[in-house]
């Protein structure tokens, strides 16, 4: 149920954690048992990507890169059970702060508001100033 007029778009989300610089390999190798399993329960995300873009002596960050195909598939995948165990791990002393997450939408105000909202109202919007989403 889409309830929001961009709501079939796709959605661009960026989620940065910082992670312990001691427990890299733990949390790259919880990367790719996540992967594995969004691949698997996911069917709306079509990219889940993760990278390591900055490190200092307290923390190594990390990218990940997800795009879903619509507002749902976001919904769903902060509802999994496989992401929800994933960010409980992660929690245990993987990482030394909270994870910024970034949305990258055509979404109005109201809706960016409507979907925060659902989502837990932690979430940023990246302050795009042009671009196109499709819709599939």
């Amino acid at each position: 149920m889409t309830d929001t007029p961009n709501a079939a778009a796709l959605v661009v989300l960026e989620a940065f954690e910082h992670v312990h610089p001691d427990r890299c390999a733990e949390y790259e190798a919880a990367g790719v048992e996540i992967d594995r399993k969004c691949k698997e329960t996911e069917p709306k995300m079509l990219v889940h990507a993760l990278t390591r873009v900055a490190e200092t002596p307290q923390a190594v960050t990390y990218r990940w890169l997800e795009i879903f195909d619509g507002a749902e598939a976001v919904e769903n995948h902060f509802a999994n059970p496989v992401v929800k165990d994933h960010i409980a791990k992660l929690n245990d002393g993987l990482l030394v702060a909270p994870t910024d997450i970034v949305l990258y939408t055509g979404w109005s105000d109201a809706e960016k508001d409507h979907w925060n909202q659902r989502l837990g109202g932690n979430i940023a919007f990246a302050p795009v100033r042009a671009g196109f989403y499709l819709t599939r």
